[in-house]
């Protein structure tokens, strides 16, 4: 009987610990959409300097460094609509880079088949130039947010070609 209530007792005890795990952070005072983590997991997973980071784009979206931060790209999905959309951004992450190109490439990787996707440019009537990147394909948007596919994009800036990986981040 003993052993039973100190394994209720243990239960009970580490519920707390397993429920606070990595959570999303505490919000930026600036109010720029950013939040602040800054804590170690103790597992070489950190979300400060030095670490990956979670930092969201001036649209909302998830963020790519591309060309050792010289450009960004943020990409956001919208569940309820099946959209994926991208945002060529600048080096500091905050101002859209307008580009010439007609699509970007994503390319996705689940076990040991691969597949390329064209994702088109959204472009003003008129306009020779976007920063926004939309599609609404089924099939990528199941693959891209599925944790086990491993996506990369490519696209060219300014005639120099960039590419990039797409983490997906649940939050």
């Amino acid at each position: 009987m003993k052993i039973g209530k100190l394994l209720l007792v243990l239960c009970a005890l580490a519920v707390p610990f397993t429920l606070s795990g990595c959570n999303t952070g505490k919000p930026d005072t600036a109010g720029n959409g950013e939040h602040v983590d800054d804590h170690d997991h103790g597992d070489g997973h950190s979300h400060g300097e030095g670490g990956h980071s979670h930092d969201l784009g001036p649209h909302g979206g998830h963020l790519i460094e591309l060309g050792g931060e010289k450009y960004h790209l943020e990409w956001e999905h919208d569940d309820e609509a099946k959209v994926l959309t991208f945002y060529v951004l600048d080096g500091d992450a905050k101002n859209d880079v307008a580009i010439a190109g007609d699509n970007i490439k994503i390319t996705v990787a689940v076990d040991d088949a691969k597949k390329d996707f064209d994702v088109p440019a959204v472009r003003a009537e008129g306009e020779d130039k976007t920063a926004k990147f939309e599609t609404k394909d089924a099939d990528l948007f199941a693959l891209v947010t599925a944790d086990e596919a491993e996506a990369t994009v490519t696209l060219e800036i300014e005639g120099t070609p960039y590419e990039g990986e797409i983490e997906h981040h649940a939050h």
